[in-house]
Order: C-alpha cells, then sequence, then structure tokens
C-alpha cells in the first residue's frame, strides 16, 4: 500500500490484511513506491505498519505513489517496521505504518488451498490484465481477486460482500486521514469488517489499484512453509489472503483524497 529518496523509501513499507490492521484473525502488509515503477507491497504480523521502514520482504510494482504505504495486523507491532503479510488477531507481530501508493494487509485470513477448479491449470506465478471494467470499481476489484483465484490457483470463487461494503469505504477513508493502512481495522471503527485486510494506500487511481496493486500482492507468492508465520507471514501475507480457503466473500472499499489520491482496502469475510 517515484523519485530520489522518496522512492527509496517507498519500497520499504509496507501493511497488509493487511499487514497491520488491527482487525480479524488475520492480517498481512504491503509496501509503497514512488517511482514509475510503483507500488510495494509486503505481509505483516500483528502490529501497525511504518510509513518510512519496509517491512520483511514485499512486491513493487504499480505506479509511484509519493509516500510510502504499509499494512498492518491485528496484534500491535513495532509502528516504524513496515509489515508485509498478516498475522492473526491471535498473533503478534510486526506492522508499520502505512504511506501512499503500496498494499497493506491486515489478519491472516487463512492457508491457501490449492486445487478445486475443474480443467484448472495451476500457475501461481501468473501475470493477468485486469478483466474488463463493468463500470462498478467495487465490482471490478471482487472480480480481478477472483481472477487470481480461479485462474492461477484454481480455487472457487469469492462472493461479493455487499453488506460489507459501506464499511470498507469508511475504512479507506479513516485510514487516509491518519494515514496509516489498516488504522481502520485495528480501531474496528465500524462493522461487519471482516477477519482479514489487505490495502491500497495512496494510489493514483481506482484502475491502477485493480490493475497493479492486487497484482502485486499476488506475486508474493506462495510461503515456502507451513505454517506461515512471524517473518514468513510479513512477507506473503497478502497472497495468503487472497488464497484463503476459509473466506467466502470481500468487500472492497475505496476512497478519494481531496488532493486525488487513492486508498482501497479488501476485507476478506468467512
Amino acid at each position: 500500500m517515484r523519485t530520489g529518496s522518496a522512492w527509496a523509501m517507498g519500497l520499504l513499507l509496507g501493511l497488509a490484511g493487511c499487514a497491520g490492521a488491527d482487525a480479524a484473525p488475520m492480517q498481512g502488509g504491503a509496501g509503497a513506491v514512488t517511482a514509475p515503477p510503483g507500488p510495494v507491497m509486503g505481509a505483516g504480523v500483528g502490529g501497525a505498519a511504518g510509513s518510512l521502514n519496509a517491512g520483511a520482504g514485499g512486491v513493487m510494482t504499480g505506479q509511484p505513489p509519493t509516500t510510502p504505504m504499509g499494512m498492518m495486523p491485528v496484534a500491535g507491532g513495532n509502528p516504524m517496521t513496515a509489515g508485509s503479510g498478516g498475522a492473526t488477531m491471535m498473533m503478534g507481530g510486526r506492522g508499520g505504518m502505512g504511506g501512499r501508493g503500496g498494499m497493506g494487509g491486515a489478519g491472516m485470513a487463512g492457508a491457501a488451498g490449492m486445487g478445486g477448479m475443474s480443467g484448472c491449470v495451476e500457475n501461481l506465478g501468473c501475470q493477468l490484465s485486469p478483466p474488463p471494467s463493468t463500470g462498478d470499481v467495487h465490482q471490478d476489484c471482487v472480480d480481478r481477486i477472483n481472477q487470481f483465484r480461479t485462474q492461477c490457483a484454481c480455487l472457487t470463487p469469492l462472493a461479493r460482500w455487499t453488506e460489507g461494503e459501506a464499511c470498507a469505504d469508511m475504512m479507506a477513508e479513516y485510514d487516509s486521514t491518519q494515514p496509516t493502512a489498516h488504522a481502520a481495522f485495528r480501531a474496528r471503527i465500524c462493522m461487519p469488517g471482516g477477519s482479514s485486510q489487505n490495502e491500497c494506500p495512496g494510489w493514483r487511481s481506482e484502475a491502477q489499484i485493480v490493475d497493479r496493486c492486487l497484482q502485486s500482492m499476488w506475486n508474493e507468492g506462495p510461503p515456502p512453509m507451513q505454517p506461515c508465520e512471524g517473518d514468513c507471514f510479513q512477507t506473503y501475507g497478502h497472497f495468503i489472503n487472497m488464497t484463503s480457503t476459509r473466506s467466502t466473500q470481500v468487500a472492497c472499499g475505496f476512497f478519494t483524497t481531496p488532493d486525488g489520491e487513492i486508498w482501497s482496502v479488501q476485507n476478506f469475510s468467512r
């Protein structure tokens, strides 16, 4: 959740859903970017993400933001360390303060499970162009997540969680005012807020979030071990949340700041 030092700093931040955010049982984090390459993302276990430090692991893609982004897990953590991946509410870990142009994730939605789609050939390293826009960014966000789940991981799609979208929009707005990824998820400012969260803070357009931010989260890839906790989850939390077999639905939230920056959260629910 670019030029000179700002770009270098952006690469270091992260929070997932998101790395940090307080909330649900699982979170992860992501970092931010400021140059043409795009934002960075990572997952962090428990804690708030730091706006200036990169978390363990993280993928950089998308459009250059002006400030770092991050993800935060539920259980507190070092506020100056960006986290990638996510942690459950019962898992402590590092988080970080969110910045712009990156991704964040909070809470670990559950272990990724592969298989399940008939005729599907698993390709977890897939690079996909997003589906055509429906004209509804909330639906486009859900469709993009399901594109990765069904075409790359051979998993069943998640339902669009319309009942959770008003809260998701509120969380995106709240985080933009801090500005810290997963701040609202940690504070539980509204319900229903889901059990895990990923976040894309401070992007330049909704289209970039759907295309680049979600692709960057996916690019973290599957963790090298199970269970994936601590530093492991900080690195792979976004991917874990996106491929969780425990989640059944997802609500995407969006908010545009007066400066034109777009903040987006993806709240996963069982």
